[in-house]
């Protein structure tokens, strides 16, 4: 009863439900924001937000929009590169990831999920790919050319930088849905 209510209250208040700190999985964020609007200017009010905020991050674009169903789904991503002296180059590249937004009366649900790290291509000994970021410890699978320990390091330090971006967006599109909903 008592994680109930407070699964409830942290929906209410924005505060992300699903975070990498569970164990096991796929790293994704899940928000709620409340606002006193009907679903489709709701819907309209979260495509303007997300132009003010996932629109402006490297390759991001709305894959499909649908006011019918008061949903939409788009994918950016966030740029790394490693403060690590070992594998700085190969380990440059970005973190994918996708959002979907789905609008109900007075309630809009925000997820990002599929966050997978791709590493510097253009490299002599090619990129070291994390792949998939999973909550625990260490990487879904072992990057070729690295050892276990780096791979973790690595892994560590991709969730850090995406964990700390991701999580500024999603405050900044809480905050912008939110302004935009007063009268």
């Amino acid at each position: 009863m008592r994680l109930m209510a407070m699964l409830c209250a942290g929906l209410m208040l924005g505060v992300p439900v699903f975070g990498q700190e569970q164990p096991g999985g796929a790293v994704s964020y899940a928000r709620s924001v409340n606002a006193p609007l009907n679903a489709l200017l709701l819907h309209d009010k979260a495509v303007e937000a997300w132009n003010w905020t996932f629109g402006r991050e490297p390759g991001a674009r709305i894959v499909s929009a649908e006011r019918a169903t008061r949903q939409f789904e788009g994918t950016a991503r966030v740029n790394f590169r490693s403060a690590q002296l070992a594998l700085r180059e190969e380990t440059m590249g970005s973190v994918q990831y996708r959002v979907v937004v789905f609008t109900r009366p007075g309630e809009c649900r925000i997820q990002v999920t599929d966050l997978t790290h791709t590493g510097n291509r253009s490299t002599p000994r090619g990129g070291v790919h994390i792949g998939v970021l999973m909550r625990g410890e260490a990487p879904a699978k072992r990057p070729t050319g690295v050892g276990t320990g780096n791979a973790k390091r690595i892994h560590a330090e991709v969730k850090a930088v995406a964990d700390t971006r991701i999580m500024a967006l999603l405050q900044a599109f809480e905050a912008r849905l939110r302004a935009q909903a007063e009268p």
